[in-house]
């Protein structure tokens, strides 16, 4: 018996050996955005947070980033039942093989979110410049690294 589990073992460390090392580059990005808000009785058509957060989701989901590469964790945002929401976040955590290519995913979640942005304000007819009760129209966005 004991020499049975000496033979798996070194078959088992000699296929470690076979293994080769790679190296992977994670870390996430908060994703922000922010609008004029308003309720929804007196501010119907006005752009919304969180559905420009929901069109950049499914603008990201069509990138075509691999399987397993991300994770969005934390969606949130929004003031109230009966609000059109002035603020929405998510996380969108990455994993690549090396730098190059985690920075590379990150530019394809950049390009998503600036997609999901200009959908949201091009289906309320919003202009970049436009003001709404003192406060620009358009759905505005923040990426920051953590």
């Amino acid at each position: 018996m004991k020499k049975t589990i000496a033979s798996l073992l070194a078959v088992a460390a000699v296929a470690l050996q076979a293994l080769p090392a790679a190296a992977q580059q994670s870390g996430s990005l908060l994703v922000e955005f922010q609008g004029p808000g308003g309720h929804s009785n007196g501010a119907y058509g006005r752009t919304s947070a969180v559905h420009a957060a929901g069109r950049s989701l499914a603008q990201l989901k069509a990138a075509g980033l691999p399987a397993g590469a991300y994770s969005v964790t934390g969606l949130g945002g929004g003031n109230s039942v009966n609000s059109i929401a002035s603020d929405a976040r998510y996380t969108v955590q990455l994993t690549a093989t090396d730098a190059a290519a985690w920075q590379a995913m990150a530019a394809q979640v950049t390009a998503a979110v600036q997609a999901g942005v200009a959908a949201e304000n091009a289906f309320r007819g919003v202009k970049e410049g436009d003001l709404v009760g003192g406060v620009p129209a358009a759905i505005r966005y923040t990426i920051t690294p953590r």
